[in-house]
């Protein structure tokens, strides 16, 4: 039977849409005080009758693409999330924990993002991000590119070079609030899932996160504030204050047009300039460099593998001939950390470069890799400075070293990608 044939058709579907008996008191004064609701239903069961043979769905109604699809849904958004008085009682907006923002932020299929870090007058750095079904993509504001697919996060430059392969953001089942909020609010926190708003406005609630004191952010961090729509229950603004009363700004745009699926594939991969065999603990080994005008030459030695228990760590993993005590101390207290979460086997890498004119760089001697994974990197003269090579020329020597297995548990694989940077970069 079609909705329409069926005289009672409105009164269930009222009953499957908020989840109440029509025998309740309060049932036809809610839709005597709410004709545009009655009117809405009975155009959509014109329109489309079958959609009244399945329930509606609350948790199908944050993204305006599913809002379109359940329209009948909006019900729930005029009496419940509005806070509207029906069947004897209203939601408390007051009490609602952010646990339940991050329910539902997690249900978000598309949403684009725009992150601005001003410091006084001065818009210092802008992000743009965007998120869609598991895959992120991030532009910086030189125009490099960071693709995330869940598994890896590969980090372009703005001319296409790749400087970067690491472990996805979401590894370890990180969702996208804890993401966007560069972990300073960890889904996994308790305490923090249970605050509720500090202020409820008409259109909005404002939650104010304090940084736990086990942080190492909380040094300059300041606190966090996230606007949420009172409708949605999305966030839609993230302010993050620093001591000095700077602060970053962060918007979420849940309705632009959502990018086609072929925006989130990374660009093809450029062959290294470099490759060659290390022996761990072995001699320095020099590889011949291609494809980067100015560098002719790499010189890599592997050593320092450690695989062992994390609360054995030595803290003195970072050692350089040319960097203080406390630096590497303070270099190995963040790699110790790195290591607690993640994991091993990790090694330390030394790499320096020959320019073309036949001089040498200073050595990048506190390079940690893991297996597959490559960071970006730089070195400059010997000396130290960009600007102080032996005939007087800038060089900025940027690189990404991977290191890869072979079947001999000492040799590896060296890539080296590797340009120079411009004085005006």
């Amino acid at each position: 039977m079609k909705p329409l044939e069926n005289e009672n058709w409105l009164d269930e579907a009222l009953t499957k849409a908020v989840g109440c008996e029509k025998s309740q008191p309060d049932f036809e004064k809610w839709k005597h005080n709410h004709p545009e609701a009655i009117e809405m239903l009975t155009s959509r069961a014109r329109r489309e009758p079958a959609a009244f043979v399945r329930p509606l769905r609350l948790r199908r109604i944050i993204m305006y693409k599913t809002i379109t699809k359940l329209a009948a849904a909006a019900v729930i958004i005029i009496a419940v999330l509005a806070g509207i008085h029906y069947f004897g009682g209203s939601i408390d907006l007051a009490n609602i924990a952010w646990g339940e923002v991050i329910r539902r932020t997690a249900q978000v299929d598309y949403v684009h993002v725009y992150w601005l870090k001003s410091r006084g007058d001065v818009l210092f750095r802008q992000f743009e991000a965007w998120y869609a079904h598991g895959k992120l993509v991030m532009r910086g504001d030189k125009g490099g590119m960071s693709y995330d697919d869940g598994w890896m996060r590969q980090s372009f430059d703005e001319q296409g070079r790749r400087t970067s392969k690491e472990p996805s953001f979401f590894a370890e089942g990180r969702t996208f609030v804890e993401v966007v909020t560069a972990g300073l609010l960890s889904d996994k926190n308790e305490q923090l899932s249970r605050q509720v708003p500090t202020n409820v406005g008409d259109d909005f609630l404002i939650y104010e996160f304090d940084p736990p004191s086990d942080m190492d952010d909380s040094k300059w961090l300041e606190s966090i504030v996230i606007t949420v729509g009172k409708n949605s229950l999305l966030p839609v603004q993230m302010k993050i204050y620093d001591k000095e009363g700077h602060y970053d700004l962060v918007t979420f745009d849940y309705e632009a047009p959502e990018k086609p699926p072929e925006f989130f594939e990374p660009p093809a991969v450029e062959p290294p300039n470099g490759t060659g065999e290390v022996v761990l603990d072995g001699e320095e080994v020099t590889i011949d460099i291609e494809g980067a005008p100015g560098i002719k030459q790499a010189i890599v030695r592997l050593h320092d593998k450690y695989d062992g228990p994390a609360d054995r760590f030595p803290l003195d993993y970072i050692r350089s001939n040319r960097l203080s005590p406390d630096f590497c101390r303070a270099v190995s207290e963040r790699v110790r950390k790195d290591y607690e979460k993640t994991g091993g086997p990790i090694f330390r890498i030394e790499v320096s470069f020959v320019t073309d004119e036949g001089y040498r760089s200073a050595t990048n001697d506190i390079i940690v890799s893991r297996l597959n994974e490559a960071g970006q990197c730089g070195v400059a003269s010997e000396s130290g400075d960009l600007d102080d090579w032996p005939d007087g020329k800038y060089r900025n020597i940027r690189f990404s070293p991977l290191l890869k297995p072979t079947d001999r548990e000492d040799l590896h694989i060296v890539e080296i990608r590797c340009w120079l940077k411009p004085k005006e970069d």
